[in-house]
């Protein structure tokens, strides 16, 4: 589970928080923009609609990413209920999060591929070609988590705007606490990432 030996660090360091923080940044940023956008500023009163990442850092997330190679960021605040509409507005403000993601991934994806077969960028620009592909692997990655229907997860948010009383949702908190209960002990049996890797891992692959 714990890992100390120096190209790991070097690698953590270099590489992996580096390109997690700007895949947690651009996917807040997605909520809060998209919330503000249909008539929530709770975000954007809070600063953040904000391409600062430390303005969606969450400590706790960053030393179990250091110590177990899985974290996560500050949730953006969302008042659903100030939303113009709750049921499209929970749906819109949710996947914004994921897409912007997966459009992160497209964006970069024919600049690596152009970095790579470029001799040139390759000696002088080495760092940044592969702090693009880490960008791209982890943008997938997180887009894909998220859409997993279990609470707290953005894809749960989906799944519960289709229901009769998606603010059963909103105002039960014993929902996400169950739910991040199950997901704990999922990620512990690995059970998401083998899951997703199925999925993952042919995606990256033609992105690369």
């Amino acid at each position: 589970m714990f890992e100390f030996s120096a190209d790991y660090w070097i690698n953590l360091l270099l590489f992996t928080l580096p390109a997690v923080l700007v895949v947690l940044t651009l996917h807040e940023v997605g909520h809060a923009y998209s919330a503000y956008r249909l008539g929530d500023p709770t975000a954007k009163r809070m600063g953040r609609l904000s391409l600062n990442p430390l303005r969606h850092i969450d400590p706790i997330g960053m030393i179990t990413l250091i110590l177990f190679r899985f974290g996560w960021g500050k949730p953006v605040p969302v008042d659903f209920f100030a939303l113009r509409d709750l049921r499209s507005g929970m749906v819109i403000v949710s996947l914004a999060g994921p897409v912007m993601n997966f459009i992160t991934a497209l964006v970069l994806s024919p600049i690596y591929k152009w970095a790579v077969n470029s001799p040139a960028m390759l000696t002088s620009f080495s760092y940044i070609v592969i702090l693009i592909q880490y960008i791209i692997v982890y943008s997938i990655f997180l887009g894909m988590f998220n859409l997993i229907p279990i609470p707290p997860l953005d894809g749960s948010k989906v799944l519960f705007a289709f229901t009769k009383r998606p603010q059963r949702y909103l105002l039960d908190e014993s929902i996400n606490y169950y739910g991040m209960f199950l997901l704990i002990i999922l990620i512990f049996l690995r059970v998401p990432f083998n899951l997703l890797n199925k999925i993952i891992l042919p995606v990256i692959n033609l992105l690369l």
